[in-house]
């Protein structure tokens, strides 16, 4: 499942390739962003709950949002990927993502190198889910 996802771009390139991926996103960004009817209307929270997936992705979440906590909150939920900056101020809840626990997070190196805009600092956050 991929959350805010915008205009559904990345969910119809991952489609593209053969990923079985839900682009959902609340549409806060109507006044700017044409959203297809591909893009589920339904905010991350409540997709998280009714779906229950177990992979989620986000690309250039904004910074310091309310809805990535979510995630780290949600049982079902055993990997969730970010893209994004390494720039705290760029992208991300970096507070959400200092304090999370029974969560393991590193950094895709390979894949951060094709983020675009490179001028950004890009990264790939993967966070996986510790389970005693």
């Amino acid at each position: 499942m991929e959350i805010a996802a915008g205009d559904g771009t990345l969910s119809r390139f991952l489609r593209s390739e053969g990923v079985d991926v839900l682009a959902t996103d609340d549409r806060s960004w109507d006044s700017v962003l044409e959203h297809p009817q591909d893009v589920l209307r339904e905010s991350a929270s409540r997709t998280l709950g009714r779906l229950s997936p177990t992979v989620v992705i986000c690309s250039w979440p904004p910074p310091g949002n309310r809805f990535e906590r979510i995630v780290f909150e949600t049982s079902s939920v055993e990997l969730y990927i970010v893209i994004g900056s390494r720039q705290e101020s760029a992208s991300g809840d970096w507070d959400t993502y200092r304090t999370r626990t029974a969560w393991e997070m590193t950094t895709d190196e390979h894949l951060s190198a094709r983020v675009l805009p490179p001028e950004n600092s890009g990264a790939v956050h993967v966070f996986r889910r510790c389970r005693p």
